[in-house]
């Protein structure tokens, strides 16, 4: 058994009545076969934790390996799904290129059949469009709570697309009138049209941006009509003025 003494003035040492508890132990007396076994505990308690760290970097390791193969696996996954992705929108494009050149012939083709129908020349440079008619109309517009009216000008415009082509077709190509093309300006200003407000003509001259606007000829409604007679789409528009001098391509 363990002794629990204290170190006296003189070098000896002398038990102490409280133990390991008493304020005055400062010394431990044990047999060698105590101290080698307190050796023996020491050495082992570092063993297993030598062992246990071993380990524990070992799990880790481990871990860290699966971990890595599984995010190569996501990762190759991913790599060919975005591949094959890749290859489906370069077909998508391809196929998208083909039509949007197809389409764009059979609308080269139409307009030219429509110009020669129409007597239009030449055939192949000329836009399709044709003014048929211009006329003063009264407009009656609100304005705050009342209601007036203003002396404006509907224009028909004759489209080169025939009654075959869809309501959403017709639209969609007539939207040309309104890029700018070669030269910069809108085909439709080859008319007079300098401007486009399709709110209206009430909210136009109610917008206080839109003053200088008066001073323009204003498209400010635009409609499609489906002329059966004809057999073909018409742009029916309010301006603001007069047309200019239709060119004489764009006369019937």
């Amino acid at each position: 058994m363990s002794e629990f003494v204290r170190k006296t003035a003189l070098g000896g040492y002398k038990l102490v009545p409280g133990g390991y508890s008493d304020p005055e132990m400062s010394h431990v007396i044990m047999t060698k076969a105590e101290y080698d076994g307190l050796l023996d505990q020491i050495q082992n308690a570092k063993k297993e934790a030598s062992t246990a760290a071993t380990q524990a970097d070992q799990r880790v390791r481990s871990i860290k390996s699966q971990a890595d193969a599984k995010i190569q696996k996501i990762q190759a996954a991913a790599d060919k799904a975005a591949g094959d992705l890749q290859e489906e929108l370069s077909a998508e494009r391809a196929e998208r290129k083909y039509q949007q050149g197809l389409n764009a012939n059979l609308l080269r083709i139409s307009k030219e059949r429509a110009n020669a129908s129409r007597k239009l020349k030449p055939k192949k440079e000329h836009s399709g469009y044709v003014v048929i008619s211009s006329t003063e109309k009264d407009h009656s517009y609100k304005y705050g709570a009342n209601r007036k009216t203003v002396r404006l000008w509907e224009t028909v415009l004759q489209t080169p697309f025939s009654i075959d082509f869809t309501e959403e077709q017709a639209r969609t190509e007539t939207a040309e009138l309104f890029r700018d093309d070669e030269s910069g300006g809108w085909p439709v200003e080859k008319i007079g049209i300098t401007g486009m407000y399709l709110d209206g003509y009430g909210e136009m001259i109610r917008d206080k941006d839109a003053t200088e606007w008066l001073h323009r000829n204003v498209m400010v409604e635009r409609k499609l009509r489906a002329n059966f007679r004809a057999g073909y789409w018409e742009i029916v528009f309010l301006h603001t003025k007069p047309l200019g001098i239709v060119p004489a391509e764009m006369r019937p």
